[in-house]
């Protein structure tokens, strides 16, 4: 599994509940651009539309030796459908019935069988309470460690 980009704005701002893999219906120019790491997720969200789920806002430019005239109309930020079994859209569709969570794109990676895959959280927007109360444990967390390790020099 190769990791092609993260999301990692959303580990500092969203507290995890559940994390799923899913793949992406693109153009064959989208996954040239893909694979050469072109892509941004930050700004992206995913939405459930009609019983299928959507992402939006992903940044997927277009591939540098492909023509305007071979995809006319190309998009970069435009809707791409996330493919998943039935059974988890049921359990997707669920978890975002509940107040205050969404889907949020975690990061896309290259699966063994070479197709572009994409891991969804199903989390909630922290608020800045729990940030500094985690900030706070960390904290204390690396201090304890630095007189431990002050302690096995003596």
């Amino acid at each position: 599994m190769k990791v092609i980009t993260k999301n990692r704005a959303a580990f500092h701002d969203y507290a995890i509940e559940k994390e799923y893999e899913a793949g992406l219906v693109l153009q064959w120019c989208e996954v040239k651009s893909i694979k050469t790491s072109h892509v941004n997720i930050k700004d992206s969200i995913i939405i459930l539309d009609n019983r299928e789920l959507w992402i939006v806002g992903m940044d997927v430019p277009l591939y540098e030796k492909t023509s305007y005239v071979l995809v006319p109309g190309y998009q970069p930020k435009g809707r791409r459908k996330i493919l998943v079994n039935k059974k988890e859209l049921a359990k997707l569709s669920a978890a975002l019935d509940v107040s205050g969570t969404i889907l949020l794109p975690l990061e896309l990676f290259i699966s063994k069988r070479w197709r572009i895959k994409i891991k969804l959280w199903v989390a909630r927007l922290m608020r800045k309470v729990e940030k500094k109360q985690i900030l706070k444990e960390k904290d204390v967390k690396r201090q304890m460690d630095r007189e431990i390790k002050g302690m096995k020099n003596i």
